[in-house]
């Protein structure tokens, strides 16, 4: 499985108007930093085994990952707040664990692709 629909991307923008492109680079952009900081809130709340602010965090990151078509993101996410739900927080905390790299691989896909330039 791809990581990335990039069907699902190609329904925000006509690739061949260039100010959709720039919306869509804008929105890309946007998605890069708010993810970091998602990210950034889930190791915390990881380190402190805090399954009650886990699972809406999960499921915010489920639902954008969902609109985007993160495909990855969004299934791994999904089972990660599913295992939450059963009350296996051990397990979702493991499954949580690999959201950092799931996510570094696709934001170098979404960068590559779209030549975006994104501030450090």
């Amino acid at each position: 499985m791809d990581i990335i629909d990039w069907s699902r991307l190609a329904t925000f923008a006509d690739e061949d108007d260039p100010e959709d492109m720039e919306w869509l680079e804008e929105m890309l952009s946007t998605l890069i930093g708010n993810t970091a900081t998602r990210l950034q809130e889930l190791r915390q709340l990881i380190e402190d085994k805090n399954g009650a602010e886990l699972k809406p965090l999960l499921h915010q990151i489920k639902g954008v990952a969902a609109n985007f078509g993160l495909t990855k993101l969004q299934e791994v996410s999904a089972h990660a707040e599913t295992l939450l739900k059963n009350g296996e927080l051990d397990e979702s905390i493991k499954e949580s664990l690999t959201l950092q790299s799931i996510w570094e691989e696709t934001q170098k896909e979404l960068i590559e692709k779209y030549k975006l330039q994104i501030p450090q």
